[in-house]
């Protein structure tokens, strides 16, 4: 909207000479100025800045694991095969979190249990779990690879742990699994070092994480 200034001076100024021609008091004056002014002041165009809204912090993330752990087998019984303990741990850090923070676990133990025919081949696993200031939002997938001496891909077995923020050190229910009939024999025989790490999707973005309070 415009507004033309040299109008309202103009308009006064005609005011003004019509008032002293008809004998108009000079409260007539005052008020014509006063309403051109305010006629002016509301033709003044103002800027308005915009209000934009605050967005809640958002509390939850992802939370990528470190590095995968390695282990070697070694057979305890003619039936029993279990991974060698040498302080591997799996450690989960929150994605911009800070470095000494996340969820972690230890104690890692995975076993493969031949029944006594031999046909039968049940694979179990266990650990420790530990709150870093974090909890799982979901289950915090893992897979674990079963590898003959020569690193040839013999089974995997997929699964999902969950991490509480008052975890420290809990043991985990073990977790078990059944090797196919097919394959079983062979995964017993030749099984020489498995691997725990995250599934390995190129877009697997983590684990959902929250920080505990």
């Amino acid at each position: 909207m415009q507004f033309n200034f040299a109008s309202v001076v103009l308009v006064t100024q005609v005011d003004c000479h019509l008032a002293r021609r008809f004998g108009a008091t000079g409260m007539t004056i005052n008020v014509t100025r006063r309403a051109a002014l305010i006629g002016f002041s509301t033709c003044i165009a103002l800027p308005v800045r915009a209000q934009t809204p605050s967005r809640p912090k958002d509390a939850e993330g992802f939370a990528t694991l470190e590095q995968p752990a390695v282990f070697e087998i070694a057979a305890n019984t003619g039936s029993l095969k279990e991974t060698v303990q040498k302080g591997q741990q799996l450690v989960w850090r929150p994605k911009g979190g800070p470095s000494d923070g996340g969820f972690r676990m230890t104690n890692i133990s995975v076993a493969f249990l031949r029944s006594e025919s031999g046909g039968q081949v049940k694979m179990t696993f266990s650990g420790n779990v530990s709150s870093l200031g974090y909890l799982t939002s979901e289950e915090a997938k893992l897979n674990v690879n079963v590898r003959a001496k020569g690193g040839a891909s013999l089974h995997s077995w997929s699964f999902g742990i969950y991490v509480k923020c008052a975890d420290k050190d809990q043991p985990l229910t073990p977790l078990t699994h059944d090797v196919p009939t097919d394959v079983a024999a062979n995964v017993f025989t030749n099984v020489s070092t498995v691997e725990v790490a995250e599934p390995a999707e190129p877009n697997f973005p983590g684990v959902k994480v929250q920080r505990c309070n």
